[in-house]
């Protein structure tokens, strides 16, 4: 094989074999095959090497042509300025730039720009555009590459005379660009006079848009990175500061136009700052002209202004440059934050008392605001909580209090919204081409105004949450005190349960809950989606908060009863006859679900998210789908209005629910068969009088499986009693254990001022712990068998049952407040009202610090170094709501869950969810209202006897003459409770019944408890039937009187 030269002669010669019986011959065709493949191997490299050596060749030659040709046209460019010989200017820059791009390093290249320059002279003006550009780009390059400072002011000179040629956004965004990558403040400051001169030559031009003009200096020039850095009180600092008007035209710009649209923004630092950056840059340059500018307070119209244009720019600013920030604003003594120090320090002054004063201003000056200059404000109040989420709670409650009408007017931008007024007025709602709730992608989204409405919601509801907390019974009805009025919360809580209740139908496009209609808030599976790419906010962000105010409104009307019995129910939405079933069905469906994907599902959620360098959290799309399907199989629509908003459901239908859960759960417990045949797996024998610790030692040990019924043998002094249980020796057992466990002198509940009971703080030995849970069972047997008990619970006891364990999110579970403090300690919350409400000094009179002194006598601190932080007027409040926090949370929280530990071995947290407090009161204890004699009268039973027998008669006649306490103790003889039945008299099963018990008149009433029947004798008289049978119900004997 030869090899390649650079002489032209590379062929070599043919090798031609002509032996003849050689061992070749006689090789295989394998063998052949492969060395011929070899053979063409090599061939073929030997081709490609001298194809290579081709290429070379031709570019030696030609590099050393173009250099040839590059210093003949540097020869003649400078014998033209030598000899001054007249040349066009197009064909001089045209040879400069031929040379000059690839032999500008040596010392006589540098010295041509002044040369060029003087070549032009006056006539830089005819330079084609593409020309001007081309050395304009050049120029800049070598500014950026040289440490020469007279260089410098050459290439400067040079370039300040062609770009008046160049189109202005042009030069400005090389500029731009340019000052961003320069470290040397002179070098900037050099540039900076060539920005002043292009602008100034721009706005000279006979046909001038000024306006264009303005656009462009504030998107290339106010955006650059590090520019008052570097000129930070410096004579060229004022001179951008006063380039324009800063009220008049770069403010009204930044607040009337979208000058922040992402294509331009985008292109302005060829790739090395991103868009967010650019505008977080813009926002701080903006805000430090105006911190330097600000004096005396500005004008209402010019505070308006400012927070359009403040609003605009922080509303721009993608969700995820907004988390960046948020960290960086919290966090800024961490060196690796990515934003300049500049940044930070400028973006703080939005914080300062004088900002949002200016801010509020239009709240104060009603008079002379209008509905757009209101929606300016909440917009701006909506910036400041995306840059500072972690002091959300600290600008809702600045609003809340400064000034007192801030609620009110933001309640007043909601209603003029669109999705408000079509939510109230109408019940069939948008159709699902033209949704409510659309996520976008356009440019001008940030203008949007639907879109902005939706977040000033959100605002607004995360204001009223704090109201909701931060007042008090007496303050929520006063109408002197902030907030809405009680018609503005009427049609606030309307506005609400409507649009909760289309965010959890919207949830699953394929469930409609109304027949026949289609009610839809989007368009189906937009719950998670923000709502345009700068937001975090999704419909379940809405669906949270509303949630909240939803659940504590309910509870303040069920303490106050204001807003009207049926106020809550949207009935007339859903399949009333077929909810319950469909429900039940749902939740067995979703339990079956997380039964059969636990495991796989804390796998799936153990892998949901990896750390990138930032530290920032990305969810794999795969993740994120299977996070979504598990949501969709664990919780349907109508699972998540009875566990979020139940009380819109009416109490009846909920008890149905209730009752088909219960018997679902008896199925799969194979238990079913058991109730239905009265088959009892296990006995227990009790004594009378000491109930609650034969049971507790019996009993304790079933946990879940007292679900079963159990076989209960009594024992009194004269040994086993008589019965057949039907139903009523449980009953009978039930109440007993109830009676002793709850007893106050037992030590592990007391009673407040009005009888009602609540765990005791002192029970806190681990068997009165384990007696606690046993009672939690007891409850929680009563309801499951449909039993009910003799016992009234203090109602913010009674709210503590819809807590799920182990789950205290937002809207889910139930967390005490300062108005449920009165059910606990009626003094202690009169004596915190009259701190709260006292005119004088705090700190002198009453001498309070953070402590408090709890019921085992402990000084216990409610702040951290509380015993040495006194009480003052400034901080009372937090005192207030730090001491209700301990008693009704902190101090009772063993007791607490332990008592609900117990109850939920019976009963599923997701039932108890569905019931309010006093809801759940007449699910244990009946109905808390008058009995009703009529509807008795109309669901009794009679045997043995007629309607018109004179005994029957005299039996109502006494009934309807008795008190209520006696009324009462006659329906607890009979039926073992005092109360009438959760749905009236016609569900009492078996049914109240009235039976001949003979002729003897000496005899006494009697009852079998297990039927609910009463056992009458004929008597023949009113006056002996009375005297009978209140003698009978008070005698307190067992089983043996019937």
């Amino acid at each position: 094989m030869s090899v390649p030269n650079f002489t032209g002669n590379f062929r070599h010669g043919r090798q031609i074999n002509l032996a003849r019986g050689s061992a070749a011959s006689h090789r295989s065709s394998h063998s052949v095959l492969k060395d011929a493949s070899a053979a063409r191997a090599k061939r073929e490299e030997v081709r490609k090497r001298d194809k290579a050596a081709v290429k070379i060749q031709s570019f030696v030659r030609g590099r050393r042509e173009v250099a040839q040709t590059r210093l003949q046209m540097r020869e003649l460019f400078i014998e033209c300025a030598t000899e001054q010989r007249p040349i066009d200017p197009n064909e001089a820059v045209s040879m400069f730039l031929f040379f000059y791009g690839k032999c500008g390093s040596l010392d006589q290249d540098v010295k041509l720009v002044a040369t060029l320059e003087e070549m032009l002279g006056s006539d830089a003006t005819r330079l084609r555009p593409n020309l001007a550009g081309k050395l304009a780009k050049l120029m800049l390059s070598c500014v950026e590459a040289t440490a020469s400072s007279a260089l410098t002011e050459s290439y400067l000179r040079l370039l300040s005379s062609v770009q008046a040629n160049v189109d202005l956004s042009v030069i400005l965004e090389a500029y731009s660009s340019l000052i961003s990558h320069l470290s040397d403040a002179d070098t900037i400051t050099k540039v900076v006079d060539n920005v002043f001169l292009a602008i100034h030559t721009s706005l000279s031009a006979i046909e001038c848009d000024r306006s264009r003009v303005l656009r462009l200096y504030i998107e290339h020039i106010l955006s650059t990175p590090k520019l008052f850095v570097s000129l930070a009180g410096s004579e060229r600092s004022t001179r951008l500061e006063q380039t324009f008007d800063f009220r008049h035209e770069i403010i009204q710009t930044l607040a009337s136009t979208t000058f922040v649209s992402l294509a331009s923004v985008r292109s302005v630092a060829e790739g090395s700052f991103d868009s967010d950056m650019r505008l977080t840059w813009l926002l701080a340059n903006v805000l430090y002209i105006w911190k330097n500018r600000s004096g005396s307070a500005p004008s209402l119209t010019y505070a308006i202004q400012i927070m359009q244009a403040v609003s605009n720019l922080l509303l721009s600013i993608s969700s995820l440059g907004v988390t960046k920030l948020a960290k960086a604003l919290t966090s800024r003594s961490k060196p690796e934050s990515s934003f300049d120090p500049f940044i930070l320090s400028s973006i703080e002054f939005l914080e300062e008392r004088v900002v949002l004063d200016m801010a509020i201003s239009p709240f104060r000056q009603s008079l002379d605001v209008t509905l757009d200059d209101y929606f300016s404000t909440c917009r701006f109040f909506v910036g400041l909580g995306r840059i500072w989420p972690g002091k959300t709670s600290k600008i809702r409650y600045f609003l809340y209090l400064n000034p007192e009408h801030t609620l009110p007017l933001f309640f007043k931008i909601i209603k003029s919204s669109t999705a408000f007024n079509v939510i109230v007025a109408a019940n069939d709602l948008a159709a699902p081409g033209q949704p409510l709730w659309s996520p976008v992608t356009a440019i001008d989204e940030v203008h949007d105004r639907k879109i902005q409405e939706w977040e000033i919601l959100s605002l607004f509801l995360d204001i009223c949450w704090h109201w909701m907390i931060m007042t008090d019974d007496d303050e929520f009805f006063d109408d002197k005190q902030y907030g809405l009025s009680q018609d503005d919360v009427r049609l606030l809580g309307s506005f609400l349960k409507m649009l909760v209740f289309l965010i959890i139908c919207n949830s699953d496009p394929s469930t409609s809950l109304q027949r026949g209609r289609s009610l839809k808030l989007a368009n189906g599976n937009d719950n998670d989606v923000p709502l345009y790419h700068t937001s975090t906010l999704t419909l379940n962000t809405i669906k949270h908060d509303a949630v909240g105010i939803m659940r504590q409104l309910y509870y303040r009307d069920a303490r106050r009863h204001f807003l009207g019995e049926d106020y809550w129910l949207l009935m007339d939405k859903m399949d009333v006859m077929t909810f319950s079933q469909l429900a039940v069905a749902d939740a067995e469906k979703a339990r079956q679900y997380q039964d059969l994907n636990s495991d796989a599902g804390d796998d799936a959620q153990e892998s949901s998210s990896s750390e990138d360098e930032d530290g920032d959290k990305k969810m794999t799309s795969a993740s994120a789908a299977a996070r979504y399907l598990r949501r969709r199989m664990m919780t349907s629509p109508r699972l998540e209005l009875l566990q979020k908003i139940p009380f819109v459901l009416s109490f009846a239908l909920r008890v149905d629910v209730l009752d088909e859960s219960l018997e679902m759960d008896r199925h799969r417990s194979g238990l079913d068969r058991d109730y239905e045949l009265r088959v009892r797996r296990y006995t227990a024998e009790i004594r009378r009088g000491h109930m609650l610790e034969d049971a507790f030692a019996q009993l304790n040990h079933l946990r879940g499986e007292l679900k079963s019924l159990i076989g209960i043998t009594f024992y009194n002094e004269f040994g086993v009693e008589a019965g057949i249980d039907g139903g009523g020796i449980t009953k009978e057992f039930l109440s007993g254990v109830v009676l002793e466990g709850f007893d106050p002198s037992r030590g592990l509940f007391l009673a407040n001022s009005e009888h009602m009971l609540y765990p005791n703080p002192q029970a806190t030995s681990p068997e009165q712990l384990q007696k606690l849970e046993f009672l939690g069972r007891i409850i929680g047997k009563a309801v499951y068998q449909g039993i009910l008990v003799e016992v009234i619970f203090a109602q913010f006891f009674l709210s503590k049952w819809q807590q799920v364990q182990g789950n205290s999110q937002f809207g889910s579970g139930f967390r005490n407040t300062f108005d449920d403090l009165w059910s606990l300690d009626a003094e202690l919350y009169k004596g915190l009202i009259n701190l709260k409400n006292f005119k004088g000094d705090v700190e002198s009179v009453f001498g309070l610090n953070f402590t408090i002194v709890n019921a085992n006598s402990q000084t216990v601190e409610l702040i951290k170094n509380g015993a040495n932080v006194a009480v003052t007027n400034a901080n009372r409040l937090q005192y207030i709501h730090a001491v209700a926090d301990y008693k009704l949370n902190k101090e009772l929280y063993l007791q607490t869950m332990a008592f609900l530990s117990g109850m939920n071995d019976l009963l599923s947290p997701s039932w108890l969810m569905m019931f309010g407090a006093h809801e759940m009161q007449t699910l244990v204890g009946g109905a808390a209202l008058p009995i009703d004699i009529d509807d008795w009268k109309r669901n009794t039973l009679l045997g043995g006897f007629l309607q018109n027998d004179d005994t029957i008669k005299y039996f109502w006649e006494v009934i309807n003459e008795l008190d209520d306490a006696d009324t009462r103790a006659v329906l607890k003889f009979v039926t073992s409770v005092s109360r009438a039945p959760l749905q009236g008299f016609a569900s009492l099963n078996p049914a109240f019944t009235i039976r001949e018990a003979g002729l003897q008149e000496d005899r006494l009433p009697t009852a079998s408890t297990c039927v609910n029947m009463l056992k009458l004798p004929r008597y023949r008289s009113k006056s002996v039937l009375k005297s009978k049978l209140l003698f009978a119900v008070t005698a307190g004997a067992g089983f043996d009187l019937s």
